[in-house]
């Protein structure tokens, strides 16, 4: 049993009566990783053509990309235990001439519809900013796998329909905003606010 200090780690953290520890324990690790998504990740959902038979079809994709190897690696563990399908590669960036010695980054990265999935619907409770990305995103995923196959079949083309093209146009919303720097000012101790945002 884990201690902390004199106490064991079940004795350190508030109990409920309601949930089991393992619960709150997922649901704290779901909280985290909506923070890091929030502000490190970077969620994309595209249209492509098949490299083999031509035909579009949507792909998704969510990425986290650090240079800190143990946030990566608290990640690998959540999506891991999980059930998430995901891969990780090291982006090494050479320095531009006279510039100090940039970083290397770990990319994190799931591709799949399920699992992108499954991740939106553990995480969209928790974020704060991505939360209408999140939310659209999943619903572009959910109405694809709704199609035949998934949407795996040569027979349907699913980027056609109304509903898809709409869904599409909902999610390419949440990217446009623009604020203009004429209306920006120094402020101290005030929300911040532009018009628009």
């Amino acid at each position: 049993m884990a201690m902390c200090g004199n106490l064991s780690l079940e004795a350190a953290v508030p109990q409920c009566k309601n949930l089991p520890l393992e619960t709150i324990r997922r649901e704290v690790d779901f909280a985290w990783l909506a923070g890091i998504i929030d502000g490190e990740g970077n969620l994309n959902i595209q249209v492509v053509e098949h490299c083999l038979n031509g035909k579009p079809y949507m792909r998704s994709k969510i990425r986290v990309a650090n240079t800190d190897v143990r946030m990566v690696r608290k990640i690998s563990e959540i999506y891991v235990r999980e059930g998430l399908v995901f891969f990780t590669n090291i982006d090494r960036r050479k320095p531009k001439p006279g510039q100090n010695p940039v970083k290397t980054k770990i990319n994190i990265e799931i591709a799949s519809q399920g699992s992108s999935r499954k991740l939106l619907e553990m995480v969209i409770p928790y974020l704060v900013n991505k939360r209408r990305q999140a939310e659209t995103m999943l619903e572009v995923i959910k109405f694809v796998q709704t199609q035949p196959k998934g949407g795996n079949t040569l027979s349907i083309r699913y980027v056609d329909d109304p509903v898809f093209i709409r869904l599409m146009d909902e999610w390419r919303r949440e990217f446009r905003w623009y604020i203009d720097p004429s209306e920006t000012t120094r402020r101290a101790r005030t929300v911040v606010s532009w018009p628009g945002a």
